[in-house]
């Protein structure tokens, strides 16, 4: 892990785990640290810290540090990156993510879990933000 990620992790009050010992995670760990270090090095600190808060500070989504709602999250905000704030994470309190994760997981022999989740979620937040400009992404 590298320093900034542990800095991350302390200020979010995120532990990472090792899988190999435990599968059932608590409320706040994750083992999907190499997952955050390749958003970590993508996309900068600042994204990263967004992607983890979206599950941190909001209700009922503190199991969901797993890699396809991180990776999903992460997509979104970066073709969306004006929705994150307070609007966001009020959104994020009605979002079940381990919901969504399930209906991903059933489809997943036609699309990646990650992209799917990522789907579900602009359906949701979309109609929040209709009057923002939308990022493009070349």
């Amino acid at each position: 892990m590298t320093n900034s990620l542990a800095d991350i992790c302390v200020e979010l009050e995120i532990e990472i785990v090792d899988n190999r010992q435990s599968r059932s995670r608590k409320p706040g760990q994750s083992c999907a640290d190499r997952t955050m270090i390749k958003i970590l090095e993508d996309e900068g600190a600042a994204h990263l810290r967004t992607v983890l808060m979206s599950i941190m500070e909001t209700e009922n989504n503190k199991r969901m540090l797993i890699a396809p709602v991180m990776w999903a999250i992460s997509d979104v905000l970066r073709g969306h990156p004006t929705w994150f704030g307070d609007e966001w994470l009020k959104a994020f309190d009605k979002i079940d993510l381990a919901e969504l994760h399930a209906i991903a997981k059933q489809s997943r022999e036609a699309v990646a879990p990650r992209h799917a989740i990522a789907t579900m979620l602009i359906e949701r937040l979309r109609p929040l933000f209709v009057d923002q400009p939308q990022a493009r992404l070349l």
